[in-house]
């Protein structure tokens, strides 16, 4: 009685608690609560970690002050990184690192990178792998349109091969301030690789509230991708580690992974539900019967004080409240007291026995 009285005081502060005054109703024992519209479920806000490993892309080989500093993320061909000294950094395709001073007479692979990026920005008609004099006057049209003194060399350090671009290039910020001075070798631009790991690392009491079968909405601007609970593992520290991944077991951000590779690290907010949401008309769970075939159902109380056993389908509960289906909100319910079927007291009418309660 003590634990379905403090089930009925959470109970009061959600909807109206009626006793009972008809005498032809039930006992003086017997409360009755009106259903009501609610909604039950649990979550908890944590944050997400998202992990990209990277691989460098180049080194530095230019000397001097930095000016100018881009941003990470999704760059095209020709795209500027960086300025040093106001010369622009610019990155192109290739599978080849630029690893020498380009000028007319230059062959081999790093000139046709250069002259397909020079083809892609429409300053060469023709590939090749041919420094020519076409390549020079294209140079320097590019040289031009970046505010460079048109000398029609490409010098070392001036241009970064990408294996793919569009593609996302990740920048050192920490190497890479405007007013730092660079002596070269410093690297700094670099590519992810492999697939973003999305983890939560959680104290001992925050992973007892999450189970494994939790789902979890992360937020990544206007995206919300789902995600489910891959694997848990200690960490040395003896936190909790959950490893999370899409419901098809691939990366929780699918086809837009490229949206969170422009760091090494970063976090996004993330809501864990533990307990999923239901709605619906809802009564106190000290109010419904299970009885011993399974089945789970409630007294309810006509407007003329009869009762009836109602069988009804609880879908979801949380703090002493339930959401079923069988009810009408409206319907009143009796908490305490004796079923429809009970046997008969002097203040209850006879009927059929029934499962006990």
């Amino acid at each position: 009685m003590v634990v379905v009285a403090a089930g009925l005081g959470f109970w009061a502060g959600r909807t109206a608690v009626t006793p009972s005054t008809d005498p032809a109703g039930p006992t003086a024992a017997a409360v009755l609560v009106s259903v009501s519209q609610q909604t039950v479920g649990r979550g908890f806000a944590f944050n997400v970690t998202v992990s990209q490993p990277q691989h460098s892309l180049a080194v530095n080989a230019l000397r001097g002050v930095v000016t100018w500093v881009g941003s990470s993320g999704t760059k095209k061909p020709g795209a500027v990184l960086y300025r040093v000294a106001g010369v622009p950094v610019r990155v192109v395709a290739g599978k080849v690192p630029f690893y020498r001073s380009l000028a007319k007479g230059a062959k081999g692979t790093d000139v046709r990178q250069l002259r397909a990026a020079l083809v892609e920005l429409g300053y060469l008609k023709l590939g090749g792998s041919a420094f020519d004099d076409a390549t020079v006057s294209a140079v320097k049209a590019w040289q031009g349109e970046l505010g460079m003194k048109r000398t029609g060399v490409v010098r070392l350090g001036e241009l970064v091969a990408a294996a793919s671009l569009p593609g996302t290039i990740v920048l050192e910020k920490k190497a890479l301030r405007p007013g730092d001075v660079l002596g070269g070798g410093e690297r700094v631009v670099f590519a992810p690789t492999g697939e973003p790991e999305f983890t939560m690392e959680l104290s001992s009491d925050q992973a007892k509230l999450v189970p494994s079968t939790a789902t979890i909405t992360i937020r990544h601007g206007q995206d919300a991708w789902k995600a489910v609970i891959a694997k848990s593992e200690q960490t040395e520290s003896g936190t909790t580690r959950l490893i999370l991944a899409a419901d098809d077991g691939g990366p929780v951000c699918a086809d837009k992974c490229t949206s969170v590779s422009g760091s090494t690290e970063s976090y996004l907010p993330a809501d864990v539900q533990v307990v999923a949401p239901a709605s619906g008309p809802a009564v106190p769970v000290a109010a419904v019967t299970t009885h011993a075939d399974g089945s789970t159902t409630v007294v309810v109380v006509a407007g003329d004080g009869t009762k009836n056993d109602r069988e009804v389908t609880v879908r979801g509960s949380q703090d002493g409240v339930a959401v079923v289906d069988g009810l009408t909100v409206g319907e009143r319910i009796q908490v305490l007291g004796p079923s429809a079927s009970d046997p008969p007291t002097d203040s209850a009418p006879a009927a059929s026995p029934s499962p006990s309660r």
